[in-house]
């Protein structure tokens, strides 16, 4: 095999592997946060924090797994596993919770074409604990 192929192998090969999100968001009268780890296919730890305006906890929720995948999709993972701590997000995503506010519509909506992007993913709800 020549080694332009197998160096293609290669590359097929990394960029398929399972990549593990976890996402955080807090929110306070002054700011809200975001907090991202992604644990890429090979073991690399990329950490993110993000300072934003305020925001509602469950707004922020959403916006910190927008900008997770968002990071997941831009650095070529395909395959992801999504650790996140708001158990409305996880249940809006999986249909389980109806979407009663426009805005939560609208963040499920990004949420959901991001998700369209990748050819696998899965995402759990992890306590705070």
């Amino acid at each position: 095999m020549p080694l332009a192929t197998k160096e293609a192998v290669l590359v097929s090969g990394m960029v398929s592997g399972v990549w593990t999100l976890f996402t955080d968001g807090a929110s306070n009268i002054k700011w809200s946060g975001l907090g991202l780890v992604l644990i890429t296919h090979s073991g690399e730890t990329l950490m993110q924090a993000i300072r934003t305006v305020p925001l509602t906890n469950n707004e922020v929720k959403y916006q910190a797994l927008v900008a997770g995948l968002e990071l997941a999709r831009g650095l070529g993972c395909e395959v992801i596993d999504i650790k996140c701590d708001s158990q409305l997000a996880v249940n809006q995503v999986y249909g389980i919770f109806d979407t009663k506010e426009e805005r939560m519509h609208q963040y499920l909506n990004k949420v959901q074409v991001l998700l369209y992007r990748f050819r696998e993913w899965s995402i759990i709800h992890i306590p705070r604990e």
